[in-house]
């Protein structure tokens, strides 16, 4: 709240209590100014309109149903977000307006109060009629009638959209897009001969090595599990054209960088 210092107090940023006054000593008392009666009036308004009641000068009794409101709905679950920081921290605590269909990650398993887990789940668009005028069904139409669908985040990771920029051409907003193992970036264009010398790989019928990175590999004899990739390729010294790029017998299911696992929540 506001502090504000007697007018015949020294000039000061700190709170300066008010004093009596003390005839004996020749001690004037402080002198309140008017800010002294007006904000804690205006702080006592805030709450009451809050709590949605109407300002009535002669019900004396209005802040203490304010406050046995607020409190009830912070417990039941209902109160709106700013009406809770007005109890928690005083009602002139600047409320952070958080919009309906803003996505947060939570370290937590469930979803707190006025969010919803990211779980692909079908809600009502009249019980949350604010989430589903900023989303509308571009995660999912539910039964096209009177619910909708929130997004999916289980076990995905989130790539901004390209929106025109070309990074990641051709992408449609919301749209899925599973995982994929880039080709080497380099120019060093060789292959391991199935001696085990190096050699330059050429395309057959080329004289020229090839400067494509995505064929260097393997020319040797195919283990299990290998794909053959026998569409001209060179099949150097001699061992059968298989290039060892790609081998399903090891590995992992996909690639990924390391991670920790949270919760995807969306405003309501």
């Amino acid at each position: 709240m506001k502090f504000v210092n007697p007018r015949n107090a020294p000039v000061s940023s700190e709170r300066i209590p008010y004093w009596n006054e003390n005839r004996a000593a020749g001690l004037t008392g402080a002198i309140p100014p008017a800010d002294v009666f007006n904000d804690p009036q205006d702080e006592i308004l805030k709450v009451i309109v809050e709590a949605g009641l109407t300002p009535d000068a002669a019900d004396k009794t209005q802040l203490w149903q304010a406050l046995q409101a607020l409190i009830a709905d912070i417990v039941s679950g209902s109160t709106p977000e700013n009406a809770t920081r007005a109890i928690r921290y005083g009602p002139l605590c600047p409320s952070i307006e958080v919009p309906p269909g803003s996505i947060s990650m939570f370290a937590a398993a469930t979803a707190p109060t006025g969010w919803l887990k990211c779980n692909g789940q079908a809600v009502s668009r009249a019980t949350y009629a604010d989430l589903f005028a900023a989303i509308g069904t571009s995660w999912g139409v539910g039964d096209a009638v009177s619910t909708f669908n929130v997004p999916d985040f289980r076990g995905e990771f989130l790539r901004g959209f390209d929106d025109g920029r070309g990074i990641d051409a051709g992408r449609v907003f919301g749209s899925f897009q599973d995982y994929a193992t880039a080709r080497p970036q380099t120019d060093d264009v060789a292959r391991v001969n199935g001696d085990g010398s190096l050699g330059t790989l050429r395309q057959a019928g080329n004289a020229t090595p090839s400067t494509n990175p995505s064929e260097v590999g393997f020319a040797r004899v195919a283990k299990t599990g290998e794909r053959n990739v026998n569409d001209g390729w060179d099949p150097g010294g001699g061992g059968n054209p298989y290039v060892d790029i790609v081998n399903v017998t090891t590995g992992d299911a996909e690639t990924r960088p390391r991670n920790r696992a949270v919760l995807y929540i969306i405003k309501t």
